[in-house]
């Protein structure tokens, strides 16, 4: 029985001295009064380590959990939503179920980038209660039967939310709330789901928010463990967890620039996304014996392609660094349908696609994220922070505060990667995962931080959290030097720029939950 009266739960935290929880009880019978008995869940937010911007390709996840979004929720007698934040940013909302489930069956993927197309054509921001709608929408969908009807109507429910976790900061808040929300509606509905299932199901409800992305923040989320770095294989989910040294510590820093996941930042993430889409068929339009066979990025590899790493390298020159629309026409003549579906989700740069240097990043952030977790599991954490900095270098966009920053993606530098291997197969720098690529979705203040983050003695790595394009730096650091890096951190940066300094220190917390109380005896 996870439905307990206000009082009870009142008293249960009150026996484990959380404050946090308590103040939320006595908000929401101030709110919502105490008619009926309630959940309670929670749902941590993340610091993805390595494995950035691969979640979506079959790529493996290093994260850990960090802080908490809380959500209390009540049932109601009739299919009414009411939402309540603690955060006065967010503004009381209220929806009914049956007015936003779509009336007739629908294919998730297709209905749902046809109602992010329409929001974005009406200037229409997205609004925080349209995660709550995202849950609703994928979970009730999935109770819908043959002939149109579902297997079980939704309560409405009476909700208030709190969060620790910063909004717009690569953390994770949004997907902190769709998880939290997600336990009470199961909950509440009486519902069940394998881990599995729910993380697959949770990712991709946030399509209906207008993102395209994977099920990496969902499986941290729900998948965490305390004081354990999670490796998450995804696509199909297969999750181990190595300690993450005592010794050490995870600084998370916000650059100033909010990362929101705005129509211009939901743009350019889904046209990166798109470049994957579109070099790995010109890969294999150009190589179909070779790479007729790979589906997703984290098969593009020498060992599962069967050939030498160097000759991976050679094949990747035939990849344009940077594309118009018109000239992937011509690059891929018989691909016109999938095409005109991809480019629905996005509008292209002005200077076109960046094939060659998205998909070497993902080839090789692939790889990254496989020897994230052998590293720490050697104790090797020099190696593990190394594998943070080539993830950054991937996405830096400027040095020393300018911008214009282009890595050397250029057929001399594959050429003498494929030169160091010719003579030494076992050469470090010519190894896969020590190429950066060029996805560029950082931005000036995320270099400048990381940048200096990295003169301190005791950081091992330093790079950009989440999606990108603002938002905050995870910085791994010797416990010793933590003082004397968040020294740095405020002087030479947050100081000069006259901002509020935004330094938190974690270590990893257990995943979501919804909480029982425990049955005496």
């Amino acid at each position: 029985m996870k439905q307990h009266s206000l009082e009870k739960w009142r008293q249960f935290f009150n026996s484990r001295k959380q404050a946090n929880y308590v103040k939320l009880i006595d908000h929401f019978e101030s709110v919502f009064g105490n008619q009926s008995e309630t959940v309670i869940a929670k749902a941590p937010g993340r610091v993805n380590l390595i494995g950035m911007h691969i979640d979506h390709q079959g790529g493996a996840v290093n994260p850990i959990a960090i802080s908490e979004t809380r959500v209390i929720a009540q049932p109601r007698p009739d299919d009414k939503i009411i939402l309540k934040n603690m955060n006065p940013k967010f503004e009381k909302r209220s929806f009914q179920i049956s007015e936003i489930l779509p009336k007739k069956p629908i294919d998730w993927s297709t209905w749902t980038q046809e109602v992010s197309t329409k929001r974005q054509k009406a200037g229409a921001p997205v609004d925080w209660s349209d995660y709550v709608k995202a849950v609703i929408l994928m979970l009730q969908e999935d109770q819908r039967q043959p002939d149109g009807s579902y297997r079980k109507n939704f309560s409405g429910m009476n909700v208030l939310v709190e969060s620790d976790l910063p909004v717009a900061a690569g953390l994770s808040s949004s997907s902190s709330l769709v998880v939290a929300a997600a336990y009470t509606i199961i909950a509440i509905n009486d519902l069940s789901y394998a881990p599995n299932v729910l993380i697959d199901m949770l990712g991709r409800s946030e399509w209906y928010i207008g993102v395209r992305g994977g099920i990496g923040d969902h499986a941290a989320i729900i998948l965490g463990r305390e004081g354990q770095i999670s490796h998450i294989e995804l696509l199909p989910i297969n999750v181990s967890h190595a300690p993450f040294p005592s010794d050490y510590r995870i600084v998370i820093c916000h650059c100033g620039i909010e990362a929101k996941k705005s129509s211009s930042a939901q743009n350019t993430y889904n046209e990166r996304v798109a470049g994957y889409k579109i070099g790995l068929q010109i890969l294999k339009t150009n190589y179909p014996q070779t790479f007729g066979p790979v589906e997703l990025f984290r098969d593009l590899h020498p060992s599962f392609l069967g050939i030498p790493t160097l000759d991976l390298y050679q094949r990747l020159k035939t990849l344009p660094i940077r594309v118009s629309r018109a000239q992937i026409s011509d690059l891929l003549p018989n691909q016109g349908h999938m095409l005109e579906t991809l480019y629905q989700s996005h509008y292209p740069e002005n200077t076109g696609y960046r094939i060659r240097g998205v998909c070497l990043y993902g080839i090789a952030e692939c790889e990254r994220s496989r020897k994230a977790v052998k590293f720490l599991r050697s104790n090797d954490i020099h190696r593990f922070g190394e594998l943070i900095n080539l993830s950054h270098e991937g996405d830096r966009v400027s040095t020393n505060g300018t911008e214009g920053f282009e890595p050397d993606i250029s057929n001399a530098y594959l050429d003498q990667c494929s030169s160091l291997l010719a003579k030494d197969q076992n050469h470090e720098n010519a190894q896969i995962y020590k190429q950066p690529g060029g996805y560029a979705a950082s931005c000036t203040e995320l270099d400048s931080l990381v940048d200096l983050a990295r003169q301190n003695p005791g950081v091992h790595g330093a790079g950009l959290i989440g999606a990108g394009l603002g938002g905050c730096i995870s910085i791994l650091v010797q416990l010793d030097h933590v003082d004397e890096l968040k020294n740095l951190l405020e002087h030479q940066f947050y100081k000069p720029k006259e901002m509020q300094p935004f330094i938190e220190i974690c270590r990893p917390v257990e995943g979501a939950s919804t909480f029982e109380i425990p049955i005496p005896g």
